[in-house]
């Protein structure tokens, strides 16, 4: 979409006292997955902190991606930008959305463009995005982590807005890792991930590292959970492996104890970045959702989810993306279970300090409409709904094979 050209003034900054208005512009609601969820969060948050927003989604339930869907979605977007009215920023919830959020920036004589990036999505971005967002002065990218921020640098310096997660899931989670459980005799594995991504996800080779470390330490159960239904050629893995259990869309409060009673999770998401199967982890907010229930983890040998936890301290990462690297990382980790349990403890206080509701407020604030929330209040980023990456309805961050 060619930008117009003649553009009314910028708006003037706005008041102190006066709140944000943000128009957010997302690909879609109520289809699931983890982009949605990092969205709802963002939405949620931004409202929580005072701020006068208006989302526009192009899909919703029982809506394909059509070129009519598309066009509709255009002429709707730019028609309620223009009846917004004067907006502190538009905020592209993905790189598609480019060249809507261009000319709805004008329309809304918005000061800010923030254009939000997760993981594969960088690698396949259209050559005309690209070059739209390489030339407009108000389009800004924004991504979940420093991995992600780097792949970015072609386009431009790219803050780093990391997932979020929800005050009330924040507090279960700690809660469980409060409850002292006697350890049972055989150790337990956990990885969750949307179980239609399972091949992305690393499941296979999860489960052949698995059944080496077997083979030194023993009987060792491994849990799979996520959003289901799971497909059949999953199925088929599993009944193969009688140690192996797989559990599709747990409530919270059987997520929460799988986190809490695991031994150790893992999260082998394979980096793929380009292709009809592509798949990378641009952050990984299970392994976060681990440690704050107090269980030490194993993340991806690439990709955003270092910066979810504190590599040697709170969890460990294979140097490749085999099997056999993993099963050494498995070994050395279940082979001491109370010093596992150890790093658990850590993993909780560290995770605990690293999601403070408040604290995500302001950096939601700041990445995204350039100015400080007008007044926190006591306010919490609400329990809202959104898909999470293990398939409940809550509030949280990008599972993308990206996030």
């Amino acid at each position: 979409m060619p930008l117009p050209r003649r553009f009314p003034a910028p708006s003037l900054a706005p008041a102190p006292n006066q709140p944000a208005r943000v128009l957010l512009l997302t690909v879609s609601r109520g289809l699931g997955g983890g982009i949605e969820r990092y969205l709802t969060t963002v939405e949620e948050t931004l409202r929580a902190g005072g701020a006068d927003l208006l989302r526009i989604d192009m899909l919703g339930p029982g809506v394909e991606l059509t070129a009519a869907a598309r066009a509709r979605f255009i002429l709707r977007a730019l028609d309620q930008a223009r009846r917004f009215g004067p907006a502190d920023s538009v905020v592209a919830g993905h790189a598609n959305l480019i060249p809507v959020a261009a000319v709805a920036l004008r329309l809304t004589r918005a000061r800010f463009g923030p254009v939000l990036f997760y993981g594969t999505d960088i690698w396949s971005m259209r050559a005309t995005d690209r070059a739209i967002l390489r030339a407009d002065p108000l389009l800004h990218p924004v991504t979940i982590s420093s991995y992600s921020a780097g792949a970015l640098s072609t386009v431009g310096l790219a803050p780093i807005l990391a997932p979020g997660i929800s005050p009330a899931w924040r507090a279960t989670l700690l809660a469980e890792a409060s409850r002292r459980r006697p350890l049972p005799p055989v150790p337990t594995m956990l990885s969750v991930f949307r179980l239609a991504d399972w091949a992305g996800k690393g499941a296979a080779v999860l489960m052949a590292a698995v059944r080496s470390v077997r083979q030194t330490l023993g009987p060792v159960r491994l849990v799979l959970a996520g959003q289901g239904p799971a497909p059949g050629a999953l199925h088929e893995l599993v009944s193969a492996d009688p140690d192996t259990e797989l559990h599709e869309s747990p409530t919270d409060a059987d997520l929460a104890r799988f986190y809490a009673t695991a031994d150790l999770f893992a999260l082998c998401t394979r980096t793929r970045p380009r292709g009809p199967a592509a798949s990378g982890e641009g952050y990984g907010i299970v392994l976060l959702e681990a440690q704050l229930a107090g269980c030490a983890v194993v993340g991806p040998a690439s990709g955003g989810s270092h910066d979810a936890y504190q590599d040697g301290v709170t969890g460990s990462t294979p140097v490749d993306e085999s099997a056999e690297a993993l099963a050494d990382v498995l070994r050395a980790m279940l082979a001491d279970r109370a010093r596992l349990a150890r790093i658990g403890r850590r993993a909780a206080e560290w995770a605990a300090a690293a999601t403070r509701p408040d604290d995500y407020v302001r950096l939601v604030f700041t990445a995204l409409t350039g100015r400080p929330p007008a007044g926190l209040g006591g306010a919490e980023v609400p329990d809202q709904p959104a898909d999470a990456p293990h398939g409940r309805t809550r509030a949280g961050a990008p599972s993308h094979s990206g996030a």
